[in-house]
């Protein structure tokens, strides 16, 4: 698949308009609705849905997009790189994954320090579960990701940042539970609870409490921790969750209380193993190491 192709299969996604997506590439629009049917035929694939209010994308073409943003994406960063004006500038756009994590200021301060003396320097912030940041990183569209335990993965290199976190629940404050300054696995096989859905996580907490995670009463699943607080506050359950996530604005109303015996997890710097990272992410890595 050609590049360019890729981009006007894109700009009609966006503008749900051939006419639109015509005029913001400059293109005629039968040279573009020519270049999506050609697509469709390379593809075997139904790409769109034609109706009168416009043209939507169809399962297929909704996964082509998830994977041509990526590549588009990736494509401008190498072209950036490649582009700098020289040899000795770190120029281009770093791009990032990063789990919920006060950690992630090592980061943004090794970014800034190199900012200063790289003006064509740039970043790109993706926030997201460690699932999420470890597919990106593995089909390199993401240069970096900040994980958060419990373990590490395979395929890539590490360098630990000075970060633990502890695990715990947040309860609603008038819950019984917020009465206690400690919660056992006892307490929390009895409540209600809202959990990651992530496999790697649940797999973690199930040894410490003590019995399968399908035995637990859980509620709800989320993916970050901002709308599972709104589940707290609304009193569906409390939330499995690590230290120091929980907003300010829900101080007050949603509490913080930590498991015992006492159960932590470390937080990574991570890229893809055995693959050169470029100038920039290079020194970005070594920034962060020098400050941690």
């Amino acid at each position: 698949m050609d590049l360019r192709i890729l981009r006007y299969f894109l700009a009609v996604a966006d503008e749900g308009n051939i006419t639109r997506a015509a005029e913001r590439l400059h293109v005629s629009q039968p040279a573009l609705s020519t270049q999506l049917a050609a697509l469709e035929d390379e593809l075997g694939q139904k790409l769109f849905e034609r109706g009168a209010r416009g043209i939507a994308l169809t399962e297929k073409g909704s996964a082509l997009k998830r994977r041509a943003d990526d590549l588009v994406e990736l494509a401008e960063r190498i072209e950036a790189e490649i582009k700098s004006a020289q040899p000795s500038d770190l120029a281009g756009t770093i791009s990032i994954g990063a789990g919920e994590t006060p950690a992630f200021r090592f980061v943004a301060r090794a970014a800034n320090g190199l900012c200063r003396d790289n003006p064509k320097l740039h970043f790109s912030v993706t926030s997201g579960n460690g699932e999420d940041i470890l597919e990106r990183l593995r089909a390199g569209t993401l240069d970096l990701g900040v994980l958060i335990g419990p373990g590490r993965y395979e395929g890539l290199d590490y360098l630990t940042l000075p970060h633990v976190h502890r695990w715990g629940l947040a309860v609603r404050s008038d819950s019984p539970l917020a009465a206690k300054k400690r919660l056992s696995p006892g307490d929390v096989r009895s409540a209600r609870l809202i959990c990651s859905r992530q496999a790697m996580v649940k797999e973690f907490l199930a040894g410490w409490f003590g019995c399968p995670f399908g035995k637990l009463d859980v509620a709800a699943n989320y993916n970050l921790i901002y709308n599972a607080a709104v589940f707290v506050e609304s009193g569906l359950g409390a939330a499995i969750c690590i230290d120091g996530m929980i907003p300010q604005e829900f101080a007050g109303g949603v509490v913080f209380r930590p498991f015992t015996p006492v159960l932590t997890s470390d937080v990574y710097l991570a890229w893809r193993k055995n693959a050169p990272l470029s100038p920039a992410v290079a020194a970005l890595v070594e920034a962060v190491r020098r400050g941690s």
